[in-house]
Parts: C-alpha cells; structure tokens; sequence
C-alpha cells in the first residue's frame, strides 16, 4: 500500500462483484474509507465483511433506478464517512439482442440501470461532493459507448449516454469535481463478453478463456484480454491527486480495440 488515496472517502456502486469489488480491494489498499452499494445487500454486507481487515468499509443496498434509494445512500454515507469525495459509478446492467428482436423489458432495464442509474447517483451526490470540494467521480461507461457491435444497439446507447453526460457534469462540477469516465474492453472474467465465450464453449467444446484468448488474439492490438484489477488501477489513478489536471475524458482500457 501506497496510500495514494488516503483521505478520500469513497461509495462504489455495483460494488459487491466483478469491477466494483476489484475497485473496493485496490481502495482500500491505497487507504481509502468506503460504502460498497449494490442491488444485492446481502451480496455487499458479504463482500465488505471479507474485506475489513483491509481497511473502512461497510456496504448498503441501493437499488440506482431509485432516486429515493440513491439519495439515501447518499445520506448514510455521508453519515457514516463523515463526507463523500469519491463517487465511482459502477453499477450496470449487461444485454444484448438485435434491434429487431430485443424485448421492451430489457429495454427498459438497460436504460434504467445504465443511464437513469447514473444520472439519479450524480444528482444524489453532486451537491455534497461540490461543497467538500478536491472531489472525484468516475462513470463507467464501455468500448460499445464509443464503437458499434451487433447486438449492442441498446447496451452501447446506454453507454454513450453516460459519456455525453460525463463531459457535461466535468463542465457543470468543476472546478470543484473532476469528472471522468472508464471504458473497459473484454474483461477476461466477468461481463457478457465472457459468458458469451462460456455459452460457446458449453456447445463447441472448449474452455471460455480458451474462447477468448483466440477472440483477443485475433481483434485486439494487444493481443490479450483485459481483467478487473486493469479497470480499477485505472479508478485509482483518476480517484488520486496523480489525476489532477484530467476531466471530462473517458479512458479506455481495453488493449487498443478502440483507439481515439
């Protein structure tokens, strides 16, 4: 441990798996206090127990489609904290489907999730965090906010949204928030990248990271696949004084599969 986040006091949404707990562990590590929100409160109070010995955590359920959830989170942490510098937005949903055969609940869910989630957190947070001041928040968004897939149509939508508004909130906050966002590429354990190569595998034969290790192979500069822990050296990074001069961009961590 460094300590490069000593002093912030950060909520971490959809924070009891996958990205959002790589994120909690790699605070932590660096002396950050934190709430780890998730939908699955009993996923969450489970994951910040594991967590403890590492540092100050706790967790609540926080439904993010919610703005009476969002603003009570807002509250409790503040509470429990003392104050909130460090909003890291990572609650999301995943789906896909052609345009011509998606169904209107997922529709739905994917823009309640993915973009009204994030939106009704900033709204929930933004006035704290401005008048603490030196504060940070970081929206994931994804390569598919900024390139086209098939299938993705609404899922990337979601995730462009979220980066029209990550330039629009690093105008709105500053200079008292920095405003930043993550695009992850193909993490090599979690998301729907890698169940997709789970679900082929269960019909070709084959082991996903198999799957996946040929798909990065063959598409990605780098000629790997991208982990969890990748998404959140870079939320550590953007959370640290280290970060100071950088807002309204959108990181992309994704080996080169989308370069700008």
């Amino acid at each position: 441990m460094t300590g490069r986040l000593a002093g912030r006091r950060a909520v971490i949404t959809g924070g009891a798996a996958g990205i959002g707990r790589a994120i909690a562990v790699a605070y932590l590590r660096e002396g950050a206090s934190i709430v780890i929100a998730d939908i699955n409160t009993q996923a969450a109070e489970s994951t910040a127990a594991k967590l403890s010995s590492m540092g100050d955590v706790s967790a609540m359920g926080c439904d993010v489609t919610k703005s009476d959830q969002t603003r009570a989170l807002a509250a409790e942490a503040i509470r429990r904290m003392g104050s909130v510098n460090v909003l890291v937005n990572n609650a999301g949903l995943s789906g896909r489907g052609l345009i011509t055969e998606i169904p209107e609940d997922l529709i739905d869910a994917l823009l309640a999730v993915n973009l009204k989630g994030v939106l009704l957190c900033a709204q929930a947070f933004a006035q704290a965090m401005y008048d603490e001041g030196d504060a940070v928040m970081i929206n994931l968004s994804s390569q598919a906010g900024k390139r086209g897939w098939p299938e993705l149509s609404v899922y990337g939508a979601t995730k462009a949204g979220v980066l029209g508004m990550n330039r629009a909130l690093a105008v709105e906050l500053a200079p008292r928030i920095r405003v930043n966002a993550i695009c992850p590429g193909y993490i090599s354990d979690v998301g729907m990248a890698w169940r997709g190569w789970e679900a082929r595998g269960n019909s070709e034969g084959g082991t996903a990271a198999d799957i996946g290790g040929r798909f990065a192979a063959e598409n990605i500069p780098l000629q790997r696949l991208q982990s969890a822990d990748d998404i959140a050296n870079t939320a550590v990074f953007l959370a640290s004084e280290e970060a100071s001069e950088i807002t309204g961009d959108a990181i992309n961590v994704g080996g080169g599969v989308v370069m700008d």
